[in-house]
């Protein structure tokens, strides 16, 4: 259970369920200014930002917005991974090292399948994460 033993994010989840989740994980590791994904890019995978920061930002007739800056205990990206043939809309990088949680999009439906009251609680702290950002 080392991925979250400090994750205040998963901090609802039991001990066991966390230990499920864990099987299905990967950690990433980015420097200053890597990029995680392009624009374009198969979304197949949602980001958990454990340390760092990154910036989400699209390039339009050369100028770059900042869409969104990513602190730590964020979730990056996590609806790309609920809806298949989707491609990311903007480029994640890194702007301090950085190091990341990875559900890759194959590794939900095996939670799906093996573990479907572990992702009903996943989305349930999706959905209250995405209203607690909604209210920053």
């Amino acid at each position: 259970m080392w991925m979250f033993d400090n994750s205040k994010i998963f901090k609802d989840l039991s001990k066991e369920e966390k230990n499920q989740l864990e099987i299905f994980c990967q950690e990433k590791s980015l420097k200053e200014w890597e990029v995680l994904f392009r624009e374009g890019d198969e979304a197949n995978a949602m980001y958990i930002l454990e340390e760092g920061e990154i910036d989400v930002y699209q390039n339009r007739e050369w100028k770059k917005t900042i869409l969104w800056k990513i602190k730590a205990e964020d979730i990056l990206w996590e609806m790309a991974i609920f809806w298949e043939q989707w491609k990311r809309m903007a480029c994640a990088k890194a702007t301090k090292d950085s190091v990341l949680i990875v559900i890759l999009s194959f590794s939900i439906k095996e939670i799906t399948s093996k573990h479907p009251e572990l992702l009903e609680k996943i989305k349930e702290i999706i959905e209250i994460r995405n209203i607690q950002n909604k209210n920053k």
